[in-house]
Parts: C-alpha cells; sequence; structure tokens
C-alpha cells in the first residue's frame, strides 16, 4: 500500500500486484477496510485482482477502484464492531460493469452512467460477477443531509439514478477530480473546498420530488437478473421475494419477463445452470451435491434432473468432458 504524502492531502495507493503471489485476496480485504469502512469480502474467483487510488481530504475522501467479480457484506455485529466513529454516505459513480446494491429492502444495479447510494450505518450487501469500475465519493452522513437541508432518511440508498442533467455535472466534477488528484495536488486542492458542498447537492437534487423518473424495463430486468445472480444461494428465492427487492409488484415483475422466451423462475434455473456449468468446469474437486447445494437446488436429485434435461448429460459427465477439452487444449 504506497502513500503519496503532502501538505495539501494524502493519496492512497492499493493494488494486488503488490501481494504475495497466493495472498491477493486478503490483501484486498485489508485495503477494502482500510479505504472504506469494515466489510467482508468474498472475491468470486481466487485468481482476483483489484486497485483503489484512494484521496483523503478534510471532510471527504474520494478513490477510483477496479476490482473483478466479488461480494461484499456489512453485518449489524460488523457496524457494532467496526472501527470507525461515524457513519458515512457512498456515492458510486459507476464507469465500467454492473454493480448489484442492497439496502434497506431495496436492490439497485449500478451500471455504466449510473449513480447509487449506500450507507455505512445501515446492513448492506454488494455484488458483482464481473470486472467494474467506478468512483466513489464517501462523505459524512450527517453533515452531508445537514448541508443539503434535508432530514437523514433511507430514501436514496439503494436506487438508481441516471447520471444526466444537473446529477450528470456533479458526476463529471468529481470523476474529473478523481482521475487529476493523483497527478494534480495543486489543482485538487483548490478544488477541494467545493466538494463536500456539491456532494450534498446530490442528496437535495435527489429528493423524493425531483426523482420520479420512470426507470426504463430494460434497467428494471437487469437489476431482476443481477439479483438472482447474487442469490442464487438462496433455495427460497422465489418471485414474491425477488418482487420485493426491486421494489415491484410480481404482476409487473412478470411483464419485464414476457417476450424473452423464459418465465422468471425459468430465468433462474437457467443461470443457476450457467453457473453449475462454470463451478464443475473450475471446482474439479468439488462433490456435486455440494455444487447443488450451493447454487439453490433442493438437493443432488433435482440438479441431476434439471442438468441433464438442460445440458444433455449428467454434472459427472459434463465434467469429465471439461477435463478432457482442457487436456487437450493444453496439449495443442
Amino acid at each position: 500500500m504506497d502513500i503519496e504524502g503532502t501538505s495539501l492531502q494524502r493519496i492512497q495507493s492499493f493494488s494486488t500486484r503488490r501481494a504475495p503471489h497466493g495472498e491477493e485476496v486478503d490483501y484486498w480485504r485489508e485495503a477494502r477496510r482500510e479505504a472504506y469502512v469494515s466489510v467482508r469480502t468474498d472475491p468470486v474467483d481466487s485468481r482476483f485482482a483489484g486497485e483503489i487510488q484512494l484521496g483523503q481530504y478534510p471532510g471527504f475522501r474520494l478513490s477510483t477502484k477496479w476490482a473483478q467479480a466479488e461480494q461484499v457484506r456489512r453485518s449489524r455485529s460488523d457496524i457494532a464492531q467496526g472501527p470507525e466513529d461515524q457513519d458515512y454516505l457512498y456515492f458510486l459513480m459507476q464507469l465500467s460493469g454492473d454493480l448489484l446494491i442492497e439496502q434497506a429492502g431495496r436492490a439497485a444495479l449500478a451500471s455504466p452512467g449510473s449513480l447509487v447510494i449506500y450507507d455505512s450505518a445501515t446492513p448492506f450487501r454488494l455484488s458483482s460477477q464481473g470486472p467494474y469500475k467506478q468512483v466513489v465519493l464517501e462523505l459524512p452522513a450527517d453533515d452531508a443531509y445537514a448541508m443539503a437541508g434535508i432530514d437523514r432518511s433511507d430514501y436514496l440508498l439503494a436506487r438508481r439514478f441516471p447520471c444526466s442533467g444537473a446529477v450528470g455535472a456533479v458526476v463529471s466534477f468529481f470523476a474529473g477530480l478523481a482521475g487529476s488528484q493523483a497527478k494534480d495536488p495543486c489543482g485538487a486542492h483548490t478544488l477541494e473546498y467545493q466538494a463536500p458542498v456539491l456532494g450534498s447537492s446530490f442528496i437535495s437534487l435527489l429528493s423524493p420530488q425531483k426523482s420520479q423518473e420512470d426507470t426504463p424495463d430494460v434497467v428494471r430486468r437487469n437489476e431482476a437478473l443481477a439479483y438472482m445472480r447474487a442469490h442464487l444461494a438462496d433455495p427460497d428465492l422465489d418471485t414474491e421475494r425477488i418482487a420485493a427487492a426491486l421494489n415491484l409488484s410480481r404482476r409487473t415483475l412478470f411483464r419485464l419477463f414476457e417476450g424473452s422466451g423464459e418465465s422468471v423462475m425459468g430465468r433462474l434455473r437457467s443461470l443457476r445452470l450457467e453457473r453449475a456449468r462454470q463451478v464443475l468446469r473450475t471446482q474439479v474437486t468439488t462433490p456435486v451435491s455440494t455444487v447443488a447445494l450451493q447454487l439453490g437446488f433442493s438437493g443432488p436429485v433435482q440438479f441431476y434432473r434439471s442438468f441433464r434435461t438442460t445440458v444433455g448429460m449428467t454434472p459427472g459427465e459434463y465434467r469429465e468432458l471439461a477435463a478432457l477439452e482442457e487436456t487437450k487444449d493444453q496439449q495443442s
């Protein structure tokens, strides 16, 4: 973890490339705790990589984060035992890839060109299925709401907002500052006094009376798919729970999948089998029965039946074929 100290601000750099081979995941867990708040992090793949460029200023912190697929969660016990002395709001400005944010009984998919907010004082979960990059603004929560002149609430948490209009202008400011803070510390120092006020303007701009734009169906469907991918291991996941997490009626959820060729539960089954094929190829020592339970199937029998019906062979036969093909590729 490299630190560039100046009289203006402190720039801290984290990169798994600096970690000893095989210790990248442990390095990333510690880097995340140091850069943000105490969380539990589980990279999806052991071959994980991530980077954070963090600028620390009086009154706010601003970072650019790139990471591969991971699962992040902060529970009530994490909050109670964490070293933080105050609550923070995190404003995620998504540059690439997707990240699902779950908090306050809602779920929102941060995709490129969108803004999502979460609060360190309330349990949350962050899930990505592939690489993503974002600019992250951290503000003390009480100060930000007070500066905006709005009572603190959970209304803005885990909602997806488009980076357009005045919101887009504020996002552009922070994206530019994050990209230049290490290269131009004097310029960053000049602009840093505007940052807390501009950051709190997100709250006033996105207050209820100004955030009633209809979310396109394609965005809602993508959020539903992201939520399903994040909860594949839950055997009780059904349309009622998915709809509730996204603040939709079951009728609206069903409509989002009309014309897609699959029902909601049919798509959930396809996602589980898609993930099962990946696990069978990459985790060759994991028993098939364990794979079934890890992916939310009620048991091995249901898993075998669904897998054979869809793929045309049993999970064991698929694993053997995948191993044979990998051997051929290595020899060629």
